[in-house]
């Protein structure tokens, strides 16, 4: 059994922990959008899943075994297995179904509470985390913002959607994105990013598998378009993991979580532009609950530095 990878980290510079920052952000908001833009041209979303992490995991096992040529480590499979099922199979899936019912723009401006429903998963995993008044104040604060959406009935569509459909199965991916965060930061740190993001991969696309075989769906013939789009989305779904994970590893999740600031800001402004999706009061109030949240909760943190 292999050994765990346990080499000392630099710290990066600044230039390259923004320009991380940024390129995690745009990759995550923009895999939103082109899965949407997938979705509303008909392709079926079991299929686009499943060949999404079929792909990433035969690139990335690709990778391994030209250039890491390592020897099976079962302690890492077993940590990173786990984590992929929350990080990879439960975000992917609850977040590919909630974009038939709610806006792409909606999706991301909810994945941008997750830094805040962290904190609660940390309470409950980690006994010895300590939850401050601030941080509960925080944690309620971002669920108003999201449960004002449900208030609304705000989808981001135009007369179309469903709100709960779609805001529960997003708010399932949200709390899927905080558990393994919790997971990324205890297990992830001990391993390269390639061979940790490697072996979350297999179990992952054996769930897949089994859906996709399960539910009946063919493999689909996708246009020249649609097929440049799934690489695309390949490649933003690689880069956001690995530029993640390697930020992860070298700075503080604190820093990390401001990620979440610029998501939505991308999302929104992708999907109106590219999309026809709406953008109106609810959406801006709903915004301002969760941002507030983030201000709060990171606040905290600086000052406890």
């Amino acid at each position: 059994m292999g050994k765990p990878e346990t080499n000392a980290l630099e710290k990066p510079s600044i230039f390259k922990t923004v320009i991380c920052l940024f390129g995690a952000a745009f990759f995550w908001a923009s895999s939103n959008v082109i899965s949407r833009s997938l979705l509303i041209e008909g392709v079926n979303e079991i299929f686009l899943v499943t060949a999404r992490v079929s792909i990433i995991g035969s690139l990335l096992f690709t990778y391994y075994l030209i250039f890491d040529k390592g020897k099976i480590n079962k302690t890492q499979l077993k940590e990173a297995s786990f984590t992929g099922v929350f990080s990879i199979f439960l975000v992917g899936w609850s977040f590919i179904f909630s974009l038939q019912y709610i806006s792409s723009g909606l999706v991301t401006l909810m994945i941008s509470s997750a830094p805040v429903f962290t904190v609660m998963w940390l309470k409950i995993l980690l006994k010895e985390e300590k939850i401050s008044t601030t941080k509960y104040i925080a944690i309620a604060t971002g669920f108003s913002g999201i449960a004002y959406l449900f208030i609304s009935r705000e989808t981001g569509l135009l007369d179309q959607g469903n709100i709960f459909l779609g805001g529960s199965l997003a708010f399932i991916g949200v709390q899927g994105i905080a558990f393994a965060t919790v997971l990324n930061r205890k297990y992830a740190p001990k391993y390269k990013v390639t061979s940790w993001l490697t072996y979350q991969y297999p179990l992952v696309v054996a769930l897949s598998w089994t859906v996709f075989f399960v539910s009946g769906v063919g493999i689909e013939a996708l246009d020249t378009s649609q097929k440049f789009r799934l690489a695309i989305l390949v490649i933003f779904n690689l880069g956001a993991f690995m530029t993640f994970t390697w930020l992860i590893q070298r700075v503080s999740a604190l820093l990390v979580a401001t990620v979440d600031y610029l998501v939505p800001i991308i999302g929104v402004t992708a999907g109106v532009v590219f999309l026809n999706e709406v953008f109106n009061r609810n959406i801006i109030i709903s915004g301002i609950f969760i941002f507030i949240s983030l201000v709060i909760s990171t606040k905290e943190e600086f000052s406890s530095r």
